[in-house]
């Protein structure tokens, strides 16, 4: 409801112009939005290596833990 709002609430038209390839008009608020957009779009690619990495770490160190709990005890002495 909020971005209905803010769009309509920003309908006047900008000239975008892409350096090789010219300009388009667009108004200002699908212009933001597809800011927000992209830039949220560009961080994800970015930190999607370093989450998949973490999550294989993280099931390594799962993996780890269920062998050596399994693994007997080695015996201890009571004096």
């Amino acid at each position: 409801m909020a971005l209905v709002i803010f769009l309509l609430s920003n309908r006047g038209f900008m000239q975008m112009v892409f350096w090789p390839f010219g300009g388009v008009q667009v108004a200002l608020g699908v212009a933001v939005i597809g800011a927000l957009a992209g830039g949220f779009i560009i961080g994800l690619l970015f930190h999607l290596p370093y989450r998949i990495s973490l999550s294989r770490r993280a099931k390594r160190a799962e993996k780890r833990v269920a062998e050596l709990e399994t693994k007997p005890a080695l015996p201890t002495e009571t004096p």
